[in-house]
């Protein structure tokens, strides 16, 4: 797979220069006449190059739904499982390697004899699923979408924004159902990309700046001590979307599909216009014309989600985009009976031991609170500061929605979420996690949430909701909220594969939208932006989701202590903007 995406990048490369080249020197007629064709054939290339987990898993769950067989459905699931634990036991043997007791030895003989079974099972479940299903693996497969399949995907009021970030320049599409234009940047290629990805966010939290990618004591006293840097930020949206965006003219909805460092770094806080005044003056950060004014964001992890979110993941056929594929639609996604459906089901404020006052929801990475085995260390967990924030948070939520299971405090439970109300969590609505927020590390252990710890950890319950524990979950809900740090991507860092981790997990399960965070956040600023968010939803629709996080990111802005970007930038709506 990773030699097919290098190679797809290289000839986005090629073709993309042979387009800059013919539109510099003018052209020829012969020239003109390819222009359209070579710039369309550049962008499906791209999209090869951009592939990622998250579309990965949209593409599985939309597929089981567009198949149409619940036998389909269990293979698949039991797929998932199997791979899950083939990569918990690789990264348990090469652990057990290291040690050389005799104990260690025959749990590593143990883990060999599991891994192997589980090797042997999931050949016959592939088997299984290419004799019986055999367009399941197209489905699970998505092809790059062409230039007019996209746009025949967008929606009147929406524009589409592709950047390939590539060795030697970053490329970009601009596309609405009736316009396709490109540029190139050179001075923003993956190198210099990476260099200014890496200033922005060092000027977002002091963490960053410090290399620390958790807990920023600056955001303790809603204090950032580092000046927001509005010229790098705006070179950033000068070289990529000013050369393009009168495409999205008249346009109220961005929906971006970002590659590389990039995708670490909210589009949100690009500066439309050169910036005034101080980059540390409240009153000019408050000024600032900022791209989340101009539109209204949602970030794709491919492409070809579009797809998945319009055609197949729908709650009924006769919403399917119509720009979807002819032929059976397929049946929808499972959903709660009329009457049923539960307005939201929220987990968090789960009960720590840790200083409390002004905390901000991060934590180390989750290697450092692991124990021994693959469980979580509950007395690590437990030390973990209190988020009272998140109670407050959580109030309002339930207040606001008289219909709703919230779990709060000793309720906030893994047993909870994976057990007692896993029934009702397929059922609602809105789903929201309101809590510490665990960063992959390199330690290859997985991403995840804290919960309530119990006095003594178990496979069932050990306080850690991991990425492959969400992932087995069954979601119905048009909207998720990981009110968390870092739930962005895998490591939380830049240069990583973007959205992923988590927000695969979630994807997964059957959510059609997430809202995820890029850093640290201040526990106060992050319970006014989500109690917002959720009052402009219901000013208006569930189909207004991105311009509601748009709503809540104003709120926090309003307030002057959190003008930095550091307190109402870090969280992004991906998946379906409305």
């Amino acid at each position: 797979m990773a030699g097919a995406r290098i190679g797809s990048l290289v000839r986005a490369a090629a073709l993309a220069a042979v387009v800059v080249l013919g539109a510099a020197t003018g052209g020829s007629a012969r020239i003109d006449d390819t222009y359209e064709s070579l710039r369309a054939e550049a962008f499906e290339a791209a999209q090869w190059a951009i592939a990622s987990d998250a579309a990965d898993a949209l593409a599985k769950v939309s597929a089981r739904f567009a198949q149409g067989d619940d036998a389909i459905g269990r293979l698949a699931e039991e797929r998932e499982a199997l791979i899950t634990r083939r990569d918990r036991l690789e990264h348990e043997i090469e652990r057990l390697y290291a040690l050389d007791d005799e104990a260690s030895r025959q749990r590593r003989e143990t883990a060999r004899a599991e891994y192997d079974q589980t090797l042997d099972r999931l050949r016959a479940v592939d088997t299984e699923i290419e004799t019986r299903f055999p367009a399941y693996s197209e489905l699970t497969s998505p092809q790059a979408l062409t230039v007019v399949q996209t746009q025949r995907l967008l929606r009147e009021e929406e524009g589409l924004l592709l950047v390939l970030v590539n060795p030697e320049a970053a490329y970009v599409w601009a596309l609405t159902r009736d316009r396709v234009e490109w540029a190139r940047s050179e001075s923003l290629g993956q190198d210099e990309m990476a260099a200014a990805v890496a200033r922005l966010r060092a000027s977002l939290t002091t963490a960053a700046a410090r290399g620390q990618p958790y807990i920023d004591p600056s955001l303790l006293q809603d204090q950032t001590d580092t000046a927001f840097d509005r010229a790098e930020a705006h070179r950033i949206y000068s070289e990529l979307i000013a050369p393009v965006e009168d495409v999205f003219r008249g346009r109220s909805t961005l929906i971006t599909v970002t590659s590389g460092d990039l995708s670490a770094l909210p589009l949100a806080l690009l500066p439309t216009e050169a910036p005034r005044g101080q980059d540390d003056s409240a009153a000019d950060l408050a000024a600032t014309p900022w791209l989340i004014d101009r539109y209204a964001l949602a970030a794709l992890p491919s492409v070809s989600s579009l797809t998945a979110l319009r055609c197949h993941l729908v709650s009924d056929p006769a919403l399917r985009s119509p720009g979807c594929p002819t032929g059976p639609a397929g049946p929808a996604p499972p959903r709660a009976a009329a009457g049923e459906r539960i307005e939201l089901v929220a987990f968090g404020a789960p009960v720590l031991a840790g200083h409390a006052v002004g905390a901000a929801r991060g934590a180390p990475p989750a290697g450092e609170l692991m124990g021994d085995g693959p469980l979580a260390d509950v007395e690590r967990l437990r030390a973990l500061p209190a988020l009272p924030g998140s109670r407050a948070e959580l109030e309002a939520l339930q207040s606001r929605y008289p219909r709703s299971l919230v779990r709060m405090g000793e309720a906030a439970t893994e047993t909870a979420v994976r057990q007692t109300d896993r029934e009702a969590l397929s059922r609602a609505r809105f789903v929201v996690f309101s809590t510490h927020g665990l960063l992959a590390g390199s330690d290859q252990a997985e991403p995840g949430l804290v919960l309530t710890p119990p006095a003594v950890a178990t496979a069932e319950d050990d306080g850690y909701l991991s990425a492959s524990e969400a992932a087995e979950l069954r979601l119905s809900a048009d909207f998720v909220v990981l009110s968390a740090c870092n739930t962005a991507a895998s490591d939380g860092q830049p240069g990583g594969e973007g959205l992923s981790g988590l927000a695969r997990a979630f994807f997964y399960a059957g959510a059609r939208s997430l809202v995820v965070s890029h850093w640290e956040v201040s526990d106060a600023a992050t319970t006014e932006l989500m109690t917002r968010t959720f009052a402009a939803l219901d000013d208006a629709d569930i189909g207004e989701r991105a311009r509601a996080l748009r709503e809540g990111m104003r709120a926090v802005r309003d307030n002057p202590r959190w003008a930095h970007p550091a307190y109402w930038a870090p969280f992004t709506l991906v998946g379906e903007p409305g």
